[in-house]
């Protein structure tokens, strides 16, 4: 299955879509395939950026042990076929 929406690149971002961008490496490092999809809809990417950062950064008030949150990540992937 082939994904319908393309992210959108770096490159390509501008207005709320580059801020995004730039909040999700300060809070993550990095800005998730997911994220530069939801881009398209910079209301529901805000939303899902603060959700993101709040379950896993320990910055943003994560209190979740990383181990448990790590073991979630896997099974997660296992159970839908992630190949990485």
């Amino acid at each position: 299955m082939s994904q319908r929406l393309r992210g959108i690149l770096d490159d390509e971002a501008a207005g709320a879509a580059k801020d995004l961008f730039e909040g999700s490496n300060k809070l993550l490092g990095r800005t998730a395939n997911l994220l530069r999809i939801l881009a398209h809809s910079p209301e529901l990417a805000r939303w899902y950026l603060g959700f993101v950062a709040a379950v896993r950064q320990p910055r943003a008030g994560a209190v979740s042990d990383v181990r448990l949150r790590n073991l979630a990540v896997l099974k997660t992937s296992t159970i839908n076929g992630c190949k990485y």
